[in-house]
């Protein structure tokens, strides 16, 4: 005679089931994680990539993080966005003007100028990065209508100390940066310019940028998943630090892929990253593209 499973038999396989799926679970998350981790820092190598391409184009010279005139009520056809451009091609100028807010569709961004090196949107999507775009912003729920796919992309920050911040100010020469395996060009943020904790007030420019002025000293809130300026449908919702920073560590566990003036790249600790600015005595600061310091 064939003997069947008893119920409590069957209730035993099912628990041990339930306790190996409760302890390979969290494994395969991790192994998940650090695959996309892994991807992550391969896509800003060719990033990296790009930008030394882009400087043997340009005599060492940076490109600015924006460039164009920026006026709100610039006529389609004359609207210098790339991007926008191509929208309007394919989709109408309705599409266009939907996609695109009035603050964005009279600037080429940094995403825009590295397009001929890059050769895909999809390098500047992060894989952890929720709601990814990039050239227009597919969402439009976090930004403010008129400043919709402001950036040209939502998943990576150039440093704001080493780019320059207007079409007036002279762009940095690559050859002027001082320990360039030690400085940060680019890094995962959701806001297209970022800056570490404890800004400060310097000349490291040359054009004498005062970054204690408007919101510059909440930059480091761009950093990883966090956003500074989030939409919530009638304004900006600024995060507090302790939720920038549960933002922040969601990107890749607590690190953060970033692009060097080598054009290399390397994965980061947030913490190192978010407070490792420049001082009136550290003179070694990633962050500091002529390691000099603050004034």
């Amino acid at each position: 005679m064939k003997r069947a499973f008893t119920l409590i038999e069957l209730l035993v396989v099912i628990a041990i089931i339930a306790i190996l799926a409760a302890i390979l679970f969290p494994v395969f998350a991790q192994a998940k994680l650090a695959a996309k981790k892994t991807a992550g820092l391969s896509q800003v190598k060719q990033i990296g990539t790009a930008m030394h391409i882009y400087l043997a184009d340009y005599d060492d010279v940076f490109f600015m993080y924006r460039h164009g005139v920026g006026s709100t009520s610039c006529a389609p056809a004359a609207c210098a966005n790339n991007d926008y451009q191509k929208v309007r091609a394919s989709h109408g100028d309705a599409a266009a003007n939907a996609l695109f807010g009035p603050r964005s569709r009279d600037y080429n961004f940094h995403k825009q100028l590295l397009d001929p090196y890059t050769k895909s949107a999809d390098l500047m999507k992060a894989a952890t990065k929720p709601g990814a775009w990039a050239g227009w912003d597919t969402v439009g729920t976090e930004s403010n209508p008129d400043f919709r796919s402001y950036g040209g992309n939502n998943s990576y920050g150039l440093n704001s100390y080493m780019f320059t911040p207007n079409n007036s100010a002279s762009p940095i020469s690559a050859t002027a940066v001082d320990n360039v395996s030690n400085t940060v060009v680019m890094v995962d943020a959701s806001y297209y310019n970022v800056l570490p904790r404890g800004v400060c007030s310097t000349s490291l420019k040359g054009n004498n940028f005062n970054y204690n002025t408007s919101t510059y000293p909440l930059y480091w809130k761009h950093l990883g998943n966090s956003y500074l300026f989030k939409w919530n449908g009638s304004g900006e919702v600024q995060p507090t630090d302790a939720e920038a920073e549960r933002l922040i560590q969601q990107r890749y566990a607590g690190q953060l892929n970033t692009v060097r003036a080598d054009s290399s790249a390397k994965t980061m600790d947030w913490k190192a990253l978010a407070n490792g600015g420049p001082t009136t005595t550290k003179l070694d600061s990633i962050w500091d593209p002529y390691k000099q310091g603050c004034n």
